[in-house]
């Protein structure tokens, strides 16, 4: 009888330890699907970042060099004189809502110099060229912020 009942403990104490190894492999297993679920979110964001990052430099460009206002998205509060209202449109920053995901667009243009594209403390007269640096921040903790700069020159 003895034998019986002690077979009986050890196979319920193999059957607790089994147990508890699948549960922590089961752990581990949704963990990481969760965290790659979460890069790839952020890849994604990462993308919607670029897009609006070249959505505001070709919405500049085609102002043209003389009418893009100098100075941050924030500074910037009308248009260049003798640019007519246009120059106005969408400048002054708001959060781009896209999906459930939200992000933070700041926007500088600067006067640089054409050679070298070193910035300038005051735009010459005539303007030759102009740096525009876009920096697009998701508040997903996951995407890192992207900044891309275009100078424009004329020609």
């Amino acid at each position: 009888m003895r034998g019986a009942s002690s077979s009986r403990g050890i196979a319920l104490l193999e059957v607790l330890i089994a147990g508890a190894i699948l549960a922590i492999a089961v752990l581990g297993l949704s963990l990481m699907l969760s965290s790659g679920q979460s890069l790839v979110m952020a890849d994604g964001d990462e993308r919607v970042g670029l897009y609006l990052s070249q959505q505001k430099i070709e919405q500049l460009r085609t102002l043209g060099l003389r009418c893009i206002p100098v100075g941050t998205s924030a500074d910037v509060v009308g248009p260049e004189p003798g640019c007519g209202s246009s120059t106005q449109q969408d400048y002054n920053e708001t959060p781009a809502e896209l999906g459930s995901s939200r992000y933070r667009r700041l926007t500088v243009v600067e006067c640089v110099d054409p050679q070298t594209f070193a910035p300038l403390a005051t735009c010459p007269d005539p303007i030759t060229a102009k740096r525009i640096t876009v920096t697009v921040d998701p508040e997903m903790r996951q995407a890192d912020p992207l900044t891309i700069s275009s100078v424009l020159t004329l020609r």
